[in-house]
């Protein structure tokens, strides 16, 4: 028999963590981190779980044996992560350290990134790999990695990844042959940002391999602003060439296409781009890759900028020897001529930058959805009302608008759609009711025979 078990992703915005069985087979499809399910009960940092007892008493992992830490044997065979989103691996650190973690060799990277410089786990032994001046580099998962044309096997399943447009690199969909079935699973994609060929890709794939079942996001299915990648970019352009002082640009710091939006504008309006410690060692280890194209820090248009600080983490001193680090009193003097990556976090630090009258502020990130979200972005306002600077949104989503969904429904032509990664199943549901194909919106935790 083949199915699948949704325990997490249903009515939510990520947080994805399907188990698909066949036979003696089993896989997740990600294991995300359901960051409204935490909220609901947490509030980082003061607030957080400290084991995965406590998400599994609050029904945020899955209740399945065989899977964590200290569990023996195994009982599933590997974990499918789409791409390096949160919340689509971030809770792999609960998992026993002997199931493989399957992803494409860039998505591996940008996961070890993370880990290297962050805690990301409560505590150490739920880290996935750590970086320490001691030890070094340590991974501690297993890792099968692939890239688009590859082929890989998992039991009795054939599984084809290839790559989608997403508002990070290394993004794939997987298209999974089984004994009897075909499923399609695309993860997150779009069509409007700069790599919208590489979506095409999966969905000409899809197409041809005759799919039973299609597992579908559906972020945007209530609606979305429509723009594009190139939109964003002419905005920030024209907004910067308008700027009399600092311009500060706030977005998320694993968006290398909006990183590299942000420096095509800089460079036009003859300004150097200052990435923060994070971004300048990602960018380090995402340079090495061909197909990846990011701006390389040690360009004479590139600064890397931090906070003053009495000691520097291993991941630091990489960046150190590299480049020269710049703080806020360095800033000061050429603010006219940069602009400023930095987000709500970093405001303190722009104390010692003083940004001069005719700075401005461009919010290039989704705008915030909830409770918490909102008192932070009312605070961010405060922060931009203390330095003067008014407040500019450009934005594109990473995510497929509801027509194009419909259009990648109708082209793969599936028997099923199963709708993830959505708040409105029932949205979805209506407005593709007219292409006569079996809709299956699943519950929380229900098993479902395909």
């Amino acid at each position: 028999m083949t199915s699948l078990t949704f325990y997490g992703g249903v009515r939510e915005i990520g947080g994805n963590k399907t188990l698909f069985e066949e036979g003696d087979t089993k896989v997740f499809l990600d294991f995300g981190k359901s960051f409204g399910g935490e909220k609901t009960y947490y509030e980082q940092p003061f607030l957080s779980p400290r084991n995965e007892e406590q998400l599994l008493d609050l029904g945020l992992l899955p209740d399945v044996d065989g899977i964590y830490k200290d569990d023996e044997p195994p009982s599933v065979d590997g974990v499918l992560i789409t791409h390096p989103h949160l919340d689509h691996w971030g809770y792999t650190c609960f998992l026993d350290d002997d199931i493989p973690l399957y992803c494409g060799e860039c998505t591996k990277d940008m996961i070890l990134s993370y880990e290297y410089c962050s805690s990301a786990g409560p505590r150490k032994e739920f880290y996935l790999a750590n970086f320490t001046k001691s030890s070094g580099r340590e991974v501690y998962k297993k890792f099968e990695t692939f890239r688009t044309g590859d082929r890989c096997g998992i039991g009795s399943l054939e599984i084809e990844p290839v790559h989608v447009d997403h508002s990070i690199p290394a993004a794939y969909g997987y298209i999974i042959h089984t004994s009897s079935k075909t499923i399609a699973y695309t993860g997150d994609f779009r069509f409007h940002g700069p790599k919208s060929e590489m979506t095409r890709d999966f969905v000409e794939a899809a197409s041809k391999a005759d799919v039973d079942v299609l597992l579908i996001e559906g972020t945007n299915i209530t609606g979305a602003t429509v723009s594009s990648e190139q939109q964003v970019k002419r905005t920030v352009s024209d907004l910067i060439g308008e700027a009399e002082g600092l311009v500060v640009a706030s977005f998320s710091d694993r968006d290398v296409d909006r990183l590299r939006s942000i420096y095509q504008a800089a460079q036009e309006n003859d300004r150097k781009l200052v990435m923060s410690m994070k971004q300048a060692f990602l960018i380090q280890t995402l340079r090495e890759d061909p197909k990846i194209d990011v701006p390389d820090i040690r360009n004479q248009d590139v600064m890397v900028f931090s906070r003053e600080k009495s000691s520097t983490s291993a991941w630091e001193e990489v960046v150190h020897e590299e480049v020269e680090v710049h703080s806020g009193a360095d800033i000061n003097p050429i603010q006219e001529d940069v602009v400023l990556v930095a987000s709500y976090y970093d405001m303190n630090d722009l104390l010692d930058v003083e940004p001069r009258s005719g700075s401005i502020f461009i919010l290039s990130q989704s705008e915030f959805h909830d409770e918490s979200g909102e008192i932070q972005h009312e605070k961010l306002l405060n922060w931009c009302d203390h330095y003067g600077m008014p407040q500019y949104q450009a934005h594109a989503s990473g995510h497929a608008m509801p027509h194009e969904l419909k259009s990648v429904i109708r082209e793969i032509n599936p028997e099923t759609v199963i709708p993830i990664h959505t708040e409105r199943p029932s949205l979805y549901e209506s407005y593709i009711s007219d292409l006569d194909i079996e809709f299956v919106s699943p519950e929380l935790n229900e098993k479902v025979s395909i």
